[in-house]
């Protein structure tokens, strides 16, 4: 699987030796949370993971539950410049339309196409290039049921995910953007969730397109 990128997190008064030791625990406890999920997650592991001595992992954290949340914090930060740039530029094509032109039926199936092939070009992206870091996205909201400072955390994480799809659903649907946003993510995040034990080659992403499309047209059309 490949290595999952984390945000820099410092302590201050940190040095830099010390500072890439912290990273290196925190990139392997998420590959360790990837693999055994939150609750099989212990100290050893991540230290034999990251190769270190196991007193650093409670030298540079309070406790597991420190180490744990400073991961899934680095974790957050880790798409979202690149899911910025591409809502960016989702929002440059379709500001092109004028209001006229989305009542359209033919630009609204423009509209549909493209949207579905760029939603589908994410998920398959994340499924063959980033499959350790949505298995620890999807361990994160599952923990969160039962975790307070997760729950936070995740709430917080999915809030981020959500308001550039609520923008994109404001384009169709000025009533009530958030439940087809809402709607939305978590299809997708369901089909992430469904085609992550399978290989990538194995992946049928001509029905993960369909469904997405589906979804896509549906908030399109939904005046």
């Amino acid at each position: 699987m490949s290595e999952p990128k984390v945000a820099t997190i410092c302590r201050r008064g940190s040095r830099p030796k010390g500072e890439k030791t912290r990273q290196k625990i925190l990139v392997a406890t998420l590959r360790v949370i990837a693999s055994e999920g939150v609750r099989g997650t212990t100290h050893r592991a991540i230290a034999k993971e990251a190769g270190v001595q196991l007193s650093l992992t409670t030298y540079y954290f309070k406790d597991l539950n420190e180490l744990i949340s400073l991961a899934f914090q680095a974790f957050m930060e880790r798409d979202y410049g690149t899911l910025s740039t591409q809502w960016q530029k989702a929002f440059r094509y379709l500001d092109q339309f004028l209001p006229d032109d989305l009542r359209d039926p033919e630009t609204r199936e423009r509209i549909i196409d493209y949207c579905a092939k760029r939603i589908l070009d994410h998920v398959r992206l994340g499924l063959t290039e980033h499959p350790e870091g949505l298995a620890v996205e999807h361990h994160f909201f599952y923990e969160a049921l039962n975790d307070p400072v997760l729950q936070e955390l995740s709430a917080r994480h999915r809030d981020r995910l959500l308001q550039p799809i609520v923008r994109f659903c404001e384009y169709f649907n000025n009533t009530d953007p958030e439940t087809d946003a809402n709607l939305l993510l978590g299809t997708i995040t369901r089909l992430e969730y469904e085609a992550l034990p399978s290989l990538p080659q194995d992946v049928d992403y001509r029905a993960i397109r369909k469904e997405i499309r589906r979804i896509v047209g549906w908030i399109v059309n939904s005046d």
